[in-house]
């Protein structure tokens, strides 16, 4: 185990906690055990330092509390001075974080009974998973799916135009979809006959919702569907 466990490890470790939660619980739930792993390597890093220094407790407390604090450097804002400094935990971070959502995405497909190199491939098409009707082997069609994280940005639409037919994600500001990132999405979600998959919480702040946007709960159950008839929903 490295300085954070690997994106199976905390995915495994959020089941055993929360065996029932749905995909967006189970989501939240690896998010957080990642960043308890992050806060206690540092918490331990800093401890082994002031452990070798002949001073006060009051003034080790003190220290500690300080060189803990959050810190904003560049316009970026970073856990600790530690963190801004080494840039291998932070990138580390990042890649677990976009592993553990294809993860939650995978877990929902395994849950309605579709299976790895039968029924989808994970990292194939030039994109994050594929299905196939009815099967890998005799595929009549295919439909890919981008998967991210908890962030939209530009990158999502634009893996819709060159890579992806649907997009599932963890999008957690309701901000980021705008009227105008909405009308772009269904305009490029049916010509694919995708949808854009999202947490019902933040599905429920928007005011407008276009015509391609579905909750991620639905997600398995449509690709499901793709794979019995070759058509989404």
């Amino acid at each position: 185990m490295g300085i954070i466990p690997s994106a199976k490890e905390l995915l495994d470790l959020a089941i055993k906690h929360k065996l029932k939660a749905n995909v967006n619980e189970l989501h939240t739930e690896t998010f957080k055990l990642m960043i308890e792993f992050r806060t206690k390597y540092y918490e331990e890093k800093v401890d082994k330092f002031l452990s070798k220094l002949n001073i006060d407790d009051r003034i080790r407390k003190m220290l500690k509390e300080k060189m803990l604090e959050p810190i904003e450097a560049n316009g970026v804002v970073y856990s600790n001075f530690m963190e801004e400094a080494s840039r291998r935990v932070s990138q580390t971070f990042q890649v677990i974080s976009g592993s553990l959502a294809e993860l939650c995405a995978e877990r929902e497909l395994i849950h309605v009974g579709l299976i790895e190199n039968k029924h989808y491939a994970k990292r194939r098409e030039r994109t994050d998973i594929t299905l196939y009707h009815p099967n890998i082997d005799n595929a009549k069609s295919k439909h890919r799916v981008e998967v991210k994280n908890v962030k939209l940005r530009e990158r999502a639409t634009r893996g819709l135009i060159f890579d992806g037919d649907s997009l599932f994600g963890f999008f957690d500001s309701s901000k980021e979809f705008t009227r105008s990132n909405i009308e772009v999405i269904d305009d490029l979600c049916s010509k694919t006959r995708g949808f854009c998959y999202m947490p019902p919480s933040t599905l429920a702040k928007l005011s407008y919702r276009g015509k391609r946007l579905k909750p991620n709960t639905l997600f398995a159950e449509d690709m499901l569907n793709f794979v019995k008839t070759g058509k989404v929903g």
